[in-house]
């Protein structure tokens, strides 16, 4: 096991925080700002996934869904954005991309300890994005690791270059099955509730346009945790990745495809012709 970083929190327990005070959200502002290493670690998770099935359309199971381990770690992650050492604002950064690498199956109530850390950004157009790093594993001599996601986050405080990049063409694939889903406005609120999440961009349109969006826009993660439920994933070792390509605004519809491409099996979500999510999956 690596040795302790001296800027790593660490902590027994650490339960998702219910609320985030607003002005820890939005107090930070260091133009040109460096990003350190910051890490928080927990040698024990909280949490039951009863609420998240709820608000993410999920059947309860014996494992845990594969995107909750990251909500299992919430509140370490809250802990390293809203720490001193981190130097930007909370308030109004956009989940860009997710990676997802499930070793196998974790059974609900397992013994689980928690790593989170982030380190150095890249410059994009508008501003910034950081990989925020989550760690699950089963604590004890061996330290297993269970769960590794990588969270790709936008943010407008950092200084963007202006340079235009071409956004990768969507993968082509034959539409196997469809699902429509229908959103509605307090979907970001609610879920919000069960995951500690409460950036403003997701909670009311008048928050969401502080922050240069018309509506609010849902959470990333849970369209990601609908698009597993969709995906029907069995238990096991599960390899997904998405890249969020518009915003999914509240209240509205959208439709979920999946299928088979070159690149193995696909999904996608869109509104109307506009492509919203499009990610891959192994398991």
């Amino acid at each position: 096991m690596e040795p302790a970083l001296p800027e790593a929190l660490h902590i027994a327990r650490f339960d998702v925080p219910p609320v985030v005070p607003f002005w820890r959200t939005v107090v930070k502002r260091r133009s040109g700002a460096v990003i350190p290493h910051v890490e928080a670690r927990a040698s024990a998770l909280p949490g039951d996934p009863g609420a998240y099935w709820a608000v993410c359309g999920l059947p309860p199971e014996e494992v845990l869904p594969v995107c909750f381990p990251d909500m299992l770690c919430r509140g370490l992650q809250l802990a390293v954005l809203t720490s001193p050492r981190f130097p930007l604002p909370l308030a109004g950064i956009v989940h860009a991309r997710q990676r997802i690498e499930q070793v196998r199956a974790i059974r609900r109530g397992e013994a689980l300890a928690g790593r989170v850390w982030v380190e150095g950004h890249r410059t994009v157009r508008n501003g910034g994005e950081f990989d925020l790093h989550t760690e699950v594993s089963i604590p004890g001599g061996t330290d297993e690791v269970v769960w590794h996601g990588v969270t790709t986050i936008f943010s407008r405080s950092l200084p963007g270059d202006g340079v235009k990049r071409e956004r990768p063409a969507a993968p082509v694939f034959e539409v196997e099955r469809t699902a429509d889903w229908t959103l509605s406005s307090d979907l970001g609120r609610r879920y919000a509730r069960v995951s500690g999440d409460v950036n403003p961009i997701h909670q009311y349109a008048w928050t969401a346009r502080l922050f240069g969006f018309e509506r609010a826009i849902i959470h990333g993660w849970w369209t990601l945790a609908r698009c597993a439920a969709e995906l029907q994933l069995p238990p096991g070792p599960v390899s997904m990745e998405a890249a969020f390509v518009s915003p999914l605004f509240l209240p509205s519809t959208a439709r979920f495809r999946t299928g088979r491409g070159a690149e193995g099996r696909l999904f996608e979500v869109r509104a109307g012709e506009g492509l919203l999510v499009a990610g891959r999956v192994a398991s």
